[in-house]
């Protein structure tokens, strides 16, 4: 048997992206509102420097440690084909931007002024091996002894689904952020998907309008699962789009890229010292990408049961059910047709928005959707190719 003296930490976790740090500002935000003792927890990373390299963005609906960090909102959002122009607006839930800057510069400085945390950058976890009383986690350079742990590590490069079991799509990207002199975009909408041709495959620019100079641009594919082709290069037809937009004279302030798995993932887990969060516990909607508002969520209610085993000395965790079952079915759902129909993708996304509010879609979006959201969705899409992934 362990004895205290034996554990390094109450909690290990392993990863301090999004996931971690959102887990570690949950756990300092609800001690203070309940004078709850804090655990001694280990933020083990394998970074050695964080840098402002991607943005989060979301349908500000909710509070969490990081709005006040949320740099741009807009009131209005829209989707398009060509000349084809579907838009929704509600300034009481505006879409929102919040940079990975602000929120790394904010959790560690929290993490930092709180001596029962230490993160430990540089730290590539080899194996996990769970005991009876203890979790043990094997490093490159040493290993650490802690009552349990929770492991927010991504899913690898390599994760694919067959086409006949539950595929999905990489969501493969690059985007700029942009000085533009009088850019000539509205600043009060978010354009989310400006559909581009393409027959093979989903892809669209996404572009948020900082103010009249400045905006922030992608060019994004939804790259099919179980295929040998290789991925897009978008850096090169985003720099194709923006030289076809004639701008007199641009700089690119900032770069970001990435390919997000839009693939489902078996969120099911057992309670026990070792849990999984966020990406790799299904926590990033598979059918949208989106994973913002529901790692919050998730975070909370997972520091709420790490703050109660603290208290209690009971060490098993329960991990957290992030969204209803019967959304990840839809999403299955979704994703098997647009497996099968690519071509018919651009004309379903602008199916939804039309068919919702404003009100409707930011749920939806974020993971909160009730019956009523889900049946406006479900009625706005085709029925026989739906039909015929719901069968299959």
């Amino acid at each position: 048997m362990a004895t205290e003296q034996e554990f390094d930490c109450d909690l290990v976790i392993i990863g301090a992206g999004l996931t971690g740090l959102s887990l570690a500002c949950w756990l300092l935000e609800l001690s203070r509102q309940t004078g709850q003792t804090l655990p001694r927890v280990c933020l083990l990373e394998p970074r050695t420097e964080y840098h402002n390299d991607r943005t989060w963005c979301f349908w500000d609906t909710e509070q969490h440690p990081f709005r006040h960090l949320i740099a741009y909102r807009w009131p209005q959002w829209r989707v398009s084909i060509g000349e084809s122009v579907v838009s929704q607006s509600a300034n009481h839930l505006p879409y929102a931007m919040l940079p990975a800057g602000r929120v790394y510069q904010h959790a560690l400085a929290s993490i930092e002024s709180c001596p029962e945390f230490s993160l430990q950058q540089g730290v590539r976890v080899i194996d996990i091996v769970e005991s009876a009383d203890s979790v043990r986690i094997l490093t490159e350079t040493r290993q650490w002894c802690a009552k349990a742990v929770i492991d927010t590590r991504p899913p690898g490069p390599t994760l694919t689904t067959g086409p006949d079991q539950n595929p999905g799509f990489w969501q493969v990207f690059t985007g700029y952020e942009i000085y533009c002199p009088n850019h000539g975009f509205d600043i009060r909408q978010a354009r989310l998907m400006d559909f581009q041709p393409n027959e093979s495959h989903v892809c669209f620019v996404y572009l948020l309008p900082f103010d009249a100079d400045n905006f922030l641009v992608e060019w994004t594919e939804f790259y099919p699962t179980g295929t040998e082709v290789e991925m897009p290069d978008c850096t090169l037809r985003l720099e194709a789009w923006l030289e076809n937009r004639n701008f007199r004279g641009y700089e690119i302030k900032r770069s970001e890229s990435a390919a997000l798995p839009m693939i489902p993932l078996d969120d099911s887990q057992a309670s026990g010292r070792v849990i999984r969060a966020g990406v790799g516990a299904g926590w990033m909607r598979a059918a949208t990408g989106y994973h913002f508002a529901t790692c919050q969520r998730g975070a909370a209610v997972l520091a709420e049961r790490v703050l109660s085993a603290a208290a209690s000395g009971h060490w098993f965790l329960d991990p957290p059910t992030v969204r209803k079952p019967w959304l990840n079915w839809m999403d299955r759902v979704f994703l098997r047709a647009l497996h099968r129909h690519p071509e018919s993708g651009p004309d379903w996304f602008l199916a939804l928005f039309r068919a919702t509010t404003a009100e409707q879609m930011a749920r939806f979006m974020n993971d909160v959707p009730n019956l009523g959201d889900a049946v406006c969705v479900a009625t706005a899409l085709p029925a026989l190719p739906f039909l015929g992934a719901t069968f299959r």
